[in-house]
């Protein structure tokens, strides 16, 4: 199978928002928006409040004068390093408090990740604060990102609020909340052709769980628009969760039966020296009902270690390979070819079995083996 792009060439619109006047900020943790009082002055509200909300008022008005996008880019940057000495707490409340008011600008950048699935690049200001969210307080960034997950009509804001939902350990959602938001997600028809989705498509690899992985299947099998981006994202979560994938399409006799090669490639990424997955294997060559063509694809390819690199919205990049776990992979292979050749069930598949075992003995020669 031919390696995949990671990212798409995606084009963003531009959006124009009118700069709102600033309510006053809460004083207290609660994040519920308080009312107009004709007592309430600026002067009322925390220090770092007020200054947070003063920038913020210059980040909009810079964003609308429509400047130099490298300017933009590294005001952004800089507000952004210096954002995050304040309190987590107090900066969450004022990303909470600007979320609600709906104040937005284009900033005339690029959807961009960067190391540790933060971004360093803003296409509105509103990504920018969501952004900034996921460092924040955890347990009042992951109500704000909920806010925003109901209400947002933005790919991309929608992709990034989900961050706070993948921290792990007690913040992480639940697996029934993160399959209903990754649900939604791929089944917005305005949203199949935007950068946001492409890049949350890692959900599936980072959240590791059965019910992800199966959407983000029938997704594809659906043949979308982004397919080549969700081809790419199930190959990540096959090659890191070998297991899970391969659960997946045995439950499921009709995924992929439109693609073929595809079923085919996932099964690749198998670890054959895993007991589970070797007898999973073992069922789907001898299975009559998966064509020649298809099991000849699969022994071509088998035992499939492609990586990709690159930096994720989620977590961390895939991981290299374990050059002492492959070596030991190899070995089961070699040893796994040599009894399918003497299968009855296999007999048809001879002459690519043969080529599999060559393949791998030479593999094992230069393991040292």
């Amino acid at each position: 199978m031919s390696p995949v792009s990671r990212r798409l060439l995606l084009g963003g619109g531009i959006v124009l928002c009118a700069w709102l006047a600033l309510r006053a900020l809460p004083t207290a943790s609660t994040l519920t928006v308080a009312e107009p009082s004709l007592q309430s002055t600026p002067d009322s509200r925390p220090r770092g409040h007020v200054r947070l909300a003063g920038e913020w008022r210059q980040l909009v008005a810079l964003c609308e004068k429509g400047g130099d996008a490298e300017a933009v880019k590294k005001r952004l940057a800089e507000t952004k390093e210096h954002w995050l000495l304040e309190e987590p707490e107090v900066l969450a409340e004022v990303i909470g408090q600007l979320l609600r008011q709906g104040d937005d600008a284009a900033t005339g950048i690029s959807f961009e990740t960067g190391p540790g699935g933060a971004l360093r690049g803003w296409p509105t200001l509103r990504v920018f604060l969501l952004d900034l969210l996921a460092v924040t307080d955890p347990d009042l960034a992951g109500g704000i990102a909920r806010e925003v997950l109901a209400s947002t009509g933005s790919a991309e804001e929608f992709a990034v609020a989900l961050k706070p939902l993948l921290l792990g350990g007690p913040w992480q959602a639940p697996a029934a909340e993160l399959e209903g938001h990754f649900s939604r997600l791929l089944g917005n028809p305005a949203w199949q052709n935007k950068v946001g989705l492409a890049e949350a498509l890692d959900l599936s690899r980072t959240a590791a769980l059965p019910g992800t992985t199966a959407i983000l299947a029938r997704w594809v099998d659906r043949a979308p628009p982004a397919a080549e981006a969700g081809i790419m994202a199930l190959h990540e979560t096959a090659a890191a969760h070998p297991k899970l994938a391969l659960e997946m399409i045995a439950s499921d006799g009709a995924l992929f039966n439109a693609q073929p090669e595809l079923r085919a490639s996932l099964l690749a990424r198998a670890t054959i020296s895993d007991p589970e997955q070797a007898a999973g294997i073992e069922h789907y060559l001898r299975n009559p009902s998966i064509p020649v063509s298809e099991k000849q694809q699969f022994l071509a390819l088998f035992p499939l270690r492609s990586a990709s690199t690159g930096f994720r919205l989620y977590g961390s990049p895939p991981s290299p390979f374990d050059i002492a776990a492959v070596r030991a992979d190899d070995r089961a292979a070699l040893d796994a070819a040599g009894r399918w050749k003497a299968d009855p069930a296999m007999a048809g598949l001879g002459t690519a079995l043969q080529s599999l075992e060559q393949r791998l003995q030479g593999w094992v020669h230069q393991g040292g083996d």
